[in-house]
């Protein structure tokens, strides 16, 4: 559980900065909509972590230990509901 708490908070962390820049520079749409899309952009980049994760050279070239696939997952899964609650309290 540990795992998924550090990998979603750090996502969220980054989601948040990028949407916060990219309203800054365009202020097209509500903050809490960008805020959303943030969320949603960091799972998806959760979800390529994983795969990367992975592969071979990954496991080879390491001695860290490396989340499995699940704890990315569910990260993912959890900054995609936190990115709907933040888009759905701004509507």
């Amino acid at each position: 559980m540990r795992g998924i708490a550090v990998l979603t908070a750090v996502g969220a962390l980054v989601g948040l900065v990028g949407a916060l820049i990219f309203w800054a520079v365009h202020r097209e749409t509500a903050l809490t909509r960008d805020i959303a899309y943030g969320f949603w952009f960091a799972a998806a980049i959760v979800l390529v972590g994983m795969v990367l994760a992975g592969t071979k050279q990954v496991w080879r070239r390491t001695t860290m230990t490396i989340p499995e696939g699940w704890v990315f997952s569910s990260s993912a899964v959890a900054l995609t509901v936190i990115g709907v609650l933040v888009d759905l309290a701004g509507s």
